[in-house]
């Protein structure tokens, strides 16, 4: 078969001044090709992009590699530009200073990603340039770390309660101080309530979330004793607080002192978010009608009490009784959950070509082999022959196998269970 396309080309061909022809008409083409690679190393662009735009969000690395940029399917030598490409930018990086308890500045870190703003990377290759204009934004609001719930003593004065020991926000921003809502607090009354906190970043990034406040009954307390409810960081090092009694001269700075007798609540406070320790001494913690009341309850002692040694008596707490509203909890870890998903196979039409006689001139097609309708052809009209490859039609590809995928439709995730409850005095029901 090949034998006779072999003699069919060479018949058509096959005479000196057809020979000549074909070879001037082969060294056309030799030097038109030379020709084009010379117009493409001198006309095109070298330093061709994907992209010459990134938008990044802050804390987020930005690639100065120009290798990253490059779009490879119409570069020819991608390894040598590469290689030869010089960068300059703009890019000025985010920089954390370390400090100690006290304040003072010990270590500035410079972090591997740029500030909020706008910038430019500049790639030259030989005379060619190319610019990639970045933009660094701030659109994530901080995440909260906070416990779900919290037992503070009645008669607390939230307006100087210790909330930012208890919160933590985490931001690549700095953030402002934290504003805790706590207009549904009814710290007078025993029982359970919701309160909001939350915190705006630098970019006016918003983050709220929402926890319990369990109003609890004050221990019994004996004279130079206190009740206060303290923070403290559990075995798993999460954040707490604690219903307890201190000696007087033991109450540290960051305890809350609850009063004797029914304090107002502010509605919203503030509480500093970059200082561990509050904005004020709520280790002293004191209502605003605490002198008066403390007069009227001096006055009622000493018309009740005939001189005797009984006055110490009326200052203490009558019997404690059980009120079992502190929630216990457990932690119940939920699996994820996941299905399969099956993806058929993907099948393309891919075109199909033949090798064929085809007339020169006039482009005629006679088959793979020509035949005599060739010869006929070609006695008529003197015209020469090629063999080329002729589109015959289309077959399918399959271009990608089917397979089956795992899916996760709910990430795992831990559940806090209310399994009993307690009395502020450590009584279980």
């Amino acid at each position: 078969m090949e034998t006779k396309k072999q003699n069919l080309i060479e018949k058509y061909l096959d005479t000196n001044q057809k020979k000549i022809v074909a070879g001037c008409l082969a060294g056309v083409l030799v030097i038109g090709a030379a020709g084009a690679v010379i117009l493409n190393n001198n006309g095109s662009k070298n330093l061709v992009l994907t992209s010459n735009e990134v938008d990044a969000e802050l804390g987020q690395k930005v690639s100065t590699n120009v290798a990253d940029y490059l779009d490879a399917n119409k570069i020819d030598n991608l390894d040598k530009i590469i290689k030869d490409t010089k960068e300059k930018d703009n890019l000025k990086y985010v920089t954390v200073t370390n400090k100690d308890e006290q304040g003072n500045v010990v270590s500035k870190e410079e972090k591997d990603y740029p500030k909020v703003g706008n910038y430019e990377i500049n790639f030259t290759y030989g005379k060619e340039k190319a610019t990639v204009k970045v933009t660094v934004k701030d659109t994530k609001a901080p995440e909260i770390t906070a416990p779900d719930s919290i037992d503070v003593i009645q008669y607390t004065d939230l307006s100087a309660f210790n909330f930012s020991e208890l919160l933590k926000a985490t931001d690549y921003s700095d953030v402002k101080d934290w504003k805790i809502d706590t207009s549904k607090v009814d710290v007078n009354t025993i029982g359970t309530y919701d309160l909001k906190v939350s915190i705006l970043d630098k970019y006016k990034n918003k983050a709220s979330k929402k926890l319990k406040v369990n109003v609890v009954e004050a221990p019994a307390v004996s004279d130079g004793e206190v009740a206060v409810t303290e923070v403290v960081t559990d075995e798993n090092g999460n954040k707490k607080t604690v219903v307890t009694k201190k000696a007087s001269d033991q109450v540290s700075k960051t305890d809350a002192v609850a009063s004797t007798s029914p304090v107002s609540n502010k509605g919203t406070v503030k509480n500093d978010a970059t200082n561990t320790k509050p904005a004020s001494n709520s280790g002293t913690s004191t209502p605003a009608s605490s002198s008066s009341s403390s007069g009227s309850s001096n006055s009622n002692t000493n018309t009740s009490n005939n001189g005797g040694n009984s006055s110490n008596n009326t200052s203490k707490p009558s019997a404690h009784t059980h009120n079992y509203i502190i929630p216990i909890t457990k932690t119940v870890r939920h699996d994820a959950e996941t299905k399969t998903v099956h993806h058929d196979a993907v099948v393309e039409n891919k075109p199909v070509y033949e090798e064929h006689i085809v007339c020169k001139v006039c482009g005629k097609d006679f088959g793979k082999y020509g035949g005599e309708s060739a010869d006929i052809h070609s006695s008529e009209f003197g015209h020469s022959y090629e063999s080329k490859d002729v589109f015959v039609g289309t077959k399918q590809v399959t271009v990608r196998e089917a397979y089956d995928e795992t899916v996760v439709v709910r990430q795992a995730y831990d559940e806090t269970v209310t399994t009993g409850y307690k009395c502020s005095c450590g009584a279980v029901k």
